[in-house]
């Protein structure tokens, strides 16, 4: 049941009281909706919470953790908690998976616990027609339904559908606790526990993944090594195409390490001594931004923002890609782009 407890959860302490204290007073809305950055612990708040809805006899907003609902939580067999996930192979909730798992179950009263207890997961993904269904439960709920929306933004979702949630954003954590946190990981090195810690820009997640993600990590220090090769090397360019090419499907990872790095480069330009994100990284980004000007850094960073945006409107990958590295190439090697603003 630690999944299930409150004492998994890594900071949000307000957040977490406060959904505790709905628990112990039985003031319970029929709709909350978790937002926050991806990786940041929507979930791990949320297990918890949901736990505490299902359990027959919670303590101080905890649920018990043996009664028979909790029992089949622990199990992963509570009929009575529907948890919608985004189908593996589809960008979108659509209207009919709404229908199936949300609509028609809401008809249908608990099995063993007094409540039933519906999440939905990345509902930023649903479409407007799945909100615009969802919304129809929402305005006449049955008294035993409670609703869980886990979502990036508030902006994706409709505001008829806002006004029904209660609203609760999760920020970044401050950085000492993320500092803490990563340094008593048994993961790994200190240096990686540390690249961790500042990589995670206070979501817990975040660090976790090169943490812990070999792939992730792999590709991580392999996108940092091409942006090298292209600042030392004019002819690099082909080599970071055909990288580019061989990585197609994992092309937001790398347009996010790019970012990063860039803006670690920006930052140390304006200012030697500030604190890097890529804190491992500080010989390689010494010397890109030997070669680089803060104008020219800023405009590479706007040509890689320009490419996600045109991968996203499904522009051709490799015209695309060509016309990034082109517009790099020429921002770093251009003379002209080595003065200051």
């Amino acid at each position: 049941m630690k999944r299930y407890d409150y004492s998994s959860v890594v900071g949000h302490s307000l957040i977490c009281e406060k959904l505790r204290q709905a628990i112990r007073t039985g003031r319970i809305v029929s709709a909350y909706l978790l937002s926050g950055a991806t990786g940041i612990g929507k979930k791990t708040v949320c297990r918890p919470f949901a736990a505490a809805l299902l359990c027959e006899h919670p303590a101080d907003g905890v649920a018990c953790g043996t009664c028979t609902a909790c029992r089949l939580l622990a199990s992963g067999s509570h009929p009575d908690l529907i948890w919608l996930e985004p189908p593996a192979d589809k960008k979108s909730i659509g209207v009919e998976l709404v229908r199936e798992r949300l609509v028609k179950e809401a008809a249908i009263r608990p099995f063993t616990s007094a409540r039933k207890v519906f999440v939905i997961e990345a509902g930023e993904l649903m479409t407007q027609e799945a909100q615009n269904a969802l919304l129809k439960i929402l305005e006449e709920p049955p008294a035993y339904a409670v609703f869980i929306l886990l979502a990036k933004t508030r902006d994706s979702l409709l505001d008829t559908v806002l006004s029904r949630c209660l609203k609760l954003q999760l920020l970044p954590l401050d950085a000492s606790l993320c500092q803490r946190y990563f340094a008593m990981r048994p993961e790994a090195d200190e240096a990686r526990r540390a690249l961790a810690a500042s990589f995670s820009q206070g979501v817990l997640g975040r660090g976790m993944k090169i943490l812990t993600d070999s792939e992730y990590y792999d590709l991580y220090k392999s996108t940092v090594s091409q942006l090298c090769a292209l600042a030392k090397n004019h002819t690099a360019l082909t080599d970071l195409q055909q990288f580019f090419t061989e990585n197609k499907a994992r092309m937001n990872d790398i347009i996010d390490f790019m970012l990063l790095f860039l803006r670690d480069c920006l930052r140390l330009k304006i200012n030697h001594g500030t604190a890097l994100i890529l804190s491992d990284q500080k010989t390689a980004i010494e010397h890109f931004t030997a070669v680089t000007s803060p104008r020219g850094l800023v405009r590479a960073m706007e040509a890689v923002i320009k490419y996600r945006e045109r991968l996203e409107k499904n522009a051709s990958f490799a015209v695309a890609g060509l016309q990034l590295l082109t517009r790099m190439q020429e921002e770093i090697h251009d003379k002209g782009n080595r003065n200051p603003f």
